[in-house]
């Protein structure tokens, strides 16, 4: 039998034929230790976060030597500032011709040294973080890497934790969007319909590698591309953005690609 009832305290009987047990109450004491054990390991999550290289270092790039060349735009050369801004703005002009509307402000971190990239855990040339950050390496300072970038980043305005189990877009889809309105990269072998259908199966981000391995990486964004560009060749830009705008809101993708392609 299970009992409870409020004192000072919860006090819980649990009755096991004649024995007894009484849990203890959580006195002010034991309070306290609780609430210091949680502090001490909350500090140290962060002296360790911040010591740690990885994308979370954007949260201040101050602190890791980068210096803001204008409003949320970071960089480790600010002696490139008139170039490297103009690459932003050109990208963020470039997505938000697309779309229609404005590509999120997220902050902006653009390397120009390896060990920057390094810092901030940038693996390949860019990356972005929902559409909090975009992330280029030395060889993403281009316009076709920060365009895809940002693509991601308004692709992602609306996602959060529970999207790492649902994701609004097949993972071709938001891979192959990126790389269209970037036009980006470029090469990488030829685009078949066999690349293409084997591309079409890569639905989960964690897919990609054994797509890489197969096609290589410039093949699998190309055919990837090439399917998006057949979406709007059918269904013209209006159907495309429905089929983004739609999916964002959780309507099952797959239903609203036959919709917007069979009309």
């Amino acid at each position: 039998m299970v009992s409870g009832g409020l004192g000072l305290g919860h006090i819980f009987a649990v009755r096991i034929g004649v024995e007894v047990r009484r849990v203890p109450r959580f006195d002010g004491c034991m309070m306290g230790r609780i609430f210091s054990f949680l502090s001490n390991a909350v500090v140290a999550a962060l002296l360790i976060g911040v010591a740690l290289p990885g994308s979370h270092r954007f949260v201040w790039p101050e602190a890791y030597g980068l210096v803001e060349i204008a409003p949320h735009v970071w960089t480790d050369a600010p002696e490139r500032a008139g170039a490297n801004l103009d690459l932003v703005e050109a990208a963020r002009g470039r997505v938000d011709a697309f779309f229609g509307d404005e590509a999120p402000r997220g902050v902006v971190v653009l390397c120009a040294r390896a060990a920057c990239a390094r810092d901030f855990g940038i693996g390949g040339n860019g990356l972005s973080v929902a559409d909090l950050v975009v992330m280029v390496a030395p060889g993403g300072l281009t316009l076709g890497t920060l365009s895809h970038e940002m693509t991601h980043a308004r692709l992602h305005r609306a996602m959060g934790l529970r999207n790492l189990v649902r994701q609004p877009y097949p993972t071709w889809f938001d891979e192959g969007l990126a790389t269209h309105v970037a036009g980006h990269p470029r090469g990488g072998g030829a685009v078949t319909a066999a690349s293409r259908a084997r591309v079409r199966q890569v639905t989960r981000f964690w897919q990609l590698r054994a797509a890489f391995d197969e096609l290589g990486v410039g093949r699998t964004y190309g055919s990837a591309a090439a399917e998006v560009a057949e979406i709007e060749r059918r269904a013209g830009r209006a159907g495309l953005l429905e089929l983004i705008a739609r999916a964002e809101a959780g309507e099952p993708f797959g239903r609203v690609l036959a919709d917007v392609v069979g009309r």
